[in-house]
């Protein structure tokens, strides 16, 4: 039985020493495999530091863009406003002529009627006095052949 007994315990010392090995194994496997994704983690990170990267660059290039449109907008509206003011002004001040030299026209053609009027009375109230002396020398007339 001794026999036994070693070979028993021959074979089970062999089958911790696998059982032992084994996990040893299955421990650097998982080592190993941990290694490998710890690399594959590191080089996605870098992947996407340098897209990160990449979009952060192109964020502030589409964002100075942006502002470099925005100043032509901006120069571009205030040379059209400054554009208009003068158009304005000078539409203005070509009214403010054209209405000036119509008030003149109109005050003429009022001052001329009103002179025309004043003639025309002038002339009648003449006629009336013209007729009135010559009555008054011909009464006279009358007056004096009669007292004579």
């Amino acid at each position: 039985m001794s026999d036994a007994k070693t070979n028993f315990v021959e074979k089970a010392n062999t089958v911790a020493k696998d059982v032992f090995l084994a996990q040893l194994g299955l421990a650097g496997k998982a080592f190993e495999q941990s290694q490998e994704l710890a690399k594959l983690t590191e080089e996605k990170i870098k992947a996407t530091e340098a897209k990160y990267k990449d979009l952060y660059a192109k964020r502030n290039e589409i964002f100075e863009g942006l502002v470099s449109r925005g100043e032509q907008v901006q120069s571009s509206a205030i040379a059209k406003f400054e554009e208009s003011k003068e158009q304005v002004v000078a539409k203005i001040n070509e009214t403010k002529t054209e209405a000036t030299a119509k008030l003149e026209s109109v005050k003429s053609e009022a001052v001329d009627a009103r002179i025309k009027e004043l003639r025309e009375s002038l002339e009648s109230n003449l006629e009336k006095v013209k007729g009135l002396v010559s009555r008054k020398s011909e009464d006279a007339v009358a007056t004096e052949a009669a007292a004579s």
